[in-house]
């Protein structure tokens, strides 16, 4: 049996080894496609929370606009309930931030769920693809009568096929009961026993490019030899000696197997440990970020709040008696310069994203194809291993019932033979002793002549 080794972890996946070398070198390493695209929506998220936030700012900065106008209009009245409008004002505006930032809680929370609604709806086909392609292939090794005939599985794949078409949009659930039925029915495959060595021999070039959870899933699959019904047999009769002593030696390789096993199921709880640690990283520099953009926000409303007093104190005094038109001018010239500087860093920033966005989405497109092209190409050759598997186990066959035919007549050649040495001596007694009467005949008829005589 050949020996299957465990896919090491430092490999790098086959979608990132199709790469050009400049682009490996500049795109940071994820350990599957899988992994990118979330990496990918993360990004997504990250860049729709800053454009919110931006949004938020620059409507907070109209309402400071306004709110501004009519603190200064009360100022400047001479009416005796200026004071009082303006404390009510106060209160009014102090209400009206508690409002908004229950308002920021709220779509703060529900951009959390819009995010996990996107990862669902991307990931969804993905998912569906793998199940439609796993199905299939059972399909096709089934119809090779490569498994046991007294195994029926193709009422379970219409069964399982009909359930993944009718799935609806976000019911992870529903694939999740498909992704166990369709494991459930790995299990039930059988493999057998004479094919058991030469399959991993053709299987093991490709071995390292198959994911882990396909990787198991054939594992799960194979038939150990010393698994059959070796409980129910009899003594081995007179030239089957060699072919229990082939089951012997595959027995004393499963512990090998069941090592490689073990490697394996370790490699993918180191992967998910790896992916998690990657994922909390991403996180906590999104957290960052907002945080950044916060702190930043927050900076130009206080820069914007004390251009508006400074300009609102040093002019008050020249234009306020002097020339109130040119003091109401510098103030909506302050604010229109604020505005556009902060209305030209958003209008940047949107683009960058968008750039960013776009670039990301080809690169991910074009990823995507190559993998695909890859999978191909497995998947020819394990259809070609398996069509030489099947030659070889026909072959092997023919042989063997040739061999039993030719020992069965030299056996009984060999018995035919010491049957006619048994016969060949019994016949030479018999005219031995036919030999001995007619001399005793003979000698008693003379006797008998010679008394007739006299």
């Amino acid at each position: 049996m050949a020996k299957v080794g465990a896919a090491p972890a430092a490999a790098e996946p086959l979608f990132r080894q199709l790469m050009p070398n400049n682009q490996r070198q500049r795109a940071p390493y994820y350990a599957s496609p899988y992994e990118e695209t979330l990496a990918y929506l993360d990004r997504l998220g990250g860049v729709q929370t800053l454009r919110d936030q931006l949004r938020e700012t620059s409507v907070r900065l109209g309402d400071s606009k306004t709110e501004n106008e009519r603190l200064r209009y009360l100022y400047n009245s001479n009416e005796s309930s200026s004071l009082t409008a303006l404390r009510k004002s106060l209160a009014v505006a102090e209400q009206d931030v508690r409002k908004k930032q229950e308002e920021m809680e709220e779509l703060r929370s529900q951009l959390v769920n819009q995010d996990y609604e996107q990862r669902v709806a991307a990931l969804q086909p993905r998912l569906t693809t793998m199940l439609r392609v796993q199905l299939s292939a059972i399909a096709n090794i089934a119809k090779s009568h490569i498994f046991d005939q007294r195994l029926s599985i193709s009422e379970d794949i219409v069964e399982l096929r009909q359930m993944l078409d009718d799935v609806g949009d976000g019911d992870l659930e529903e694939i999740q009961k498909i992704l166990e039925q369709t494991t459930v029915l790995y299990d039930q495959v059988r493999l057998p026993s004479d094919c058991f060595s030469t399959s991993f021999g053709a299987l093991q070039p490709l071995w390292k490019h198959f994911p882990i959870c396909v990787r198991m899933q054939i594992s799960r699959g194979v038939v150990v030899p010393s698994q059959s019904d070796s409980w129910t047999m009899t003594e081995p009769a007179e030239g089957e000696s060699d072919f229990f002593d082939d089951d012997d030696e595959d027995t004393k390789q499963d512990s090998e197997w069941q090592a490689e096993m073990t490697a394996i199921q370790n490699t993918h709880q180191s992967e998910l440990e790896t992916i998690r640690h990657h994922y909390e990283h991403q996180m906590k520099v999104l957290r960052e970020r907002i945080e950044h953009e916060e702190a930043r926000r927050r900076k130009l409303q206080e820069e914007l709040v004390q251009i508006t007093v400074s300009d609102m104190g040093i002019s008050y005094l020249t234009c306020q008696f002097l020339n109130p038109p040119l003091f109401q001018t510098r103030n909506d010239q302050s604010l229109t310069t604020v505005k556009a500087s902060f209305e030209d860093v958003l209008e940047e920033q949107r683009t960058g994203f968008q750039e960013e966005m776009e670039q990301l989405r080809k690169e991910h497109q074009r990823e995507l194809d190559e993998e695909k092209a890859a999978t191909r190409l497995a998947l020819e050759a394990v259809r070609r291993a398996h069509e030489e598997e099947l030659k070889q186990a026909a072959l092997k066959k023919v042989n063997g019932e040739k061999d039993r035919d030719v020992t069965r007549q030299n056996a009984m050649l060999e018995q035919m033979r010491e049957e006619l040495t048994n016969l060949s001596a019994a016949y030479s007694a018999k005219c031995v002793e036919n030999a001995q009467l007619d001399e005793r005949l003979s000698a008693l008829m003379e006797e008998r002549e010679r008394e007739n005589e006299k």
